[in-house]
C-alpha cells in the first residue's frame, strides 16, 4: 500500500524535526519548508497528499499559503498546527482540514493527517480544551467534537 505523501512547514527547526520524526514511519515525507513561501513553492512542485503547516511563519503564514494554493487550483488538505487554536474554526471554514495543538503533535498529528486525507475535519484534544469544551471529550472523539463545535464535518 502506498504511503500518503506529506509536506511539512514550520519556521522552527526543532519543531520540523519533531514532526518528521513523528510522521516518518506512517507517511512519506516529501519535503520540509521553513517558511510559507517555501511551502507554496514545494507544494506546487511536489503535489503532496497532505500539508502539515504551522499557522504563524515568516514571509507567508500557513493560512496565507492555503489561500495562495487554493487560488492556484490546488486541493491539498491542510493540517494546521499552532499553540493558539483561536481562529482555527475560521481557517477550517476557509479550507483547512484539521487543527492540532503543538502540545498534541506526538499523539494526534498522525490521526489528523489520516483524517484530512479522507476529507474529514479534525481538532486535537488540547485545542478543544482551550476552547473550554473539554467536558465533551469523553462522549465524542475529536473529529466528532470538532464537527459539533463548529458545525463543520
Amino acid at each position: 500500500m502506498r504511503k500518503l505523501r506529506v509536506l511539512i512547514a514550520d519556521d522552527h527547526e526543532p519543531v520540523r524535526s519533531a514532526i518528521v520524526q513523528v510522521l516518518s514511519n506512517a507517511f512519506k515525507i516529501v519535503g520540509v519548508a521553513g517558511d510559507g513561501e517555501q511551502l507554496v513553492d514545494l507544494a506546487l512542485s511536489l503535489n503532496p497528499d497532505v500539508i502539515v503547516t504551522d499557522i504563524f511563519m515568516p514571509f507567508l503564514s500557513g493560512s496565507e499559503a492555503l489561500k495562495q494554493l487554493t487560488a492556484h487550483g490546488c486541493d491539498i488538505p491542510f493540517v494546521l498546527i499552532s499553540v493558539n487554536p483561536f481562529g482555527a474554526d475560521e481557517l477550517i471554514r476557509q479550507g483547512a482540514s484539521a487543527f492540532v495543538d503543538k502540545c498534541d503533535i506526538a499523539t494526534e498529528l498522525a490521526p489528523a493527517v489520516h483524517s484530512a486525507a479522507l476529507g474529514h475535519s479534525y481538532v486535537s484534544r488540547t485545542a478543544c480544551a482551550k476552547w473550554r469544551i473539554a467536558s465533551d471529550l469523553d462522549k465524542y472523539p475529536p473529529a466528532a467534537l470538532w464537527s459539533r463545535a463548529t458545525g463543520l464535518s
